[in-house]
């Protein structure tokens, strides 16, 4: 990706909403403590997530190509997440995006990877909203210290 390419600023601009999850996640640990913070913070990417997944409910039950296409290659062919695509059979697709920009802010801001941990439990709960609303199963793998990568999906038909 070159500096100002269309690739290279829309991945700048993922960077700027993981900044912006964590100053909201401070701000709101600090009035409120972690649990409330957490539960906020989910609440809210939970919300978002039924937006980005109601346009994906053409796919359902089972066009996984299509969901490989419309999910994990989304927004921009795969430049920004680099999606490692595991598995694409006619049940199910399974997926490790390789770069997160929303990962990598809070890894440029200085955070431990216990906070980045948590930062990620609470921007999943955006997958949970995104697969519900499009009408699919899903079963996630967050990144943890030493995994390559980001976070592991697997997507499958609704039961």
């Amino acid at each position: 990706m070159t500096r100002n390419s269309p690739s290279s600023q829309l991945y700048d601009a993922i960077k700027e909403r993981g900044r912006a999850y964590l100053v909201v996640f401070r701000e709101l640990v600090k009035r409120y403590g972690e649990a409330e913070a957490m539960s906020v913070m989910r609440a809210a990417s939970y919300e978002h997530g039924r937006m980005i997944g109601k346009p994906l409910a053409v796919y359902a039950p089972r066009d996984f190509a299509g969901m490989a296409e419309g999910y994990a290659k989304a927004p921009d062919g795969g430049a920004t997440f680099s999606p490692d695509i595991r598995q694409l059979t006619d049940t199910c697709l399974e997926v490790r995006m390789m770069t997160c920009p929303i990962k990598d802010s809070w890894t440029e801001a200085g955070c431990s990877d216990e906070e980045i941990c948590t930062l990620l439990h609470c921007a999943s709960a955006l997958d949970e909203g995104t697969f519900d609303a499009a009408g699919f199963d899903y079963e996630i793998e967050l990144w943890s210290p030493g995994k390559q990568g980001c976070c592991l999906t697997k997507i499958t038909e609704k039961s």
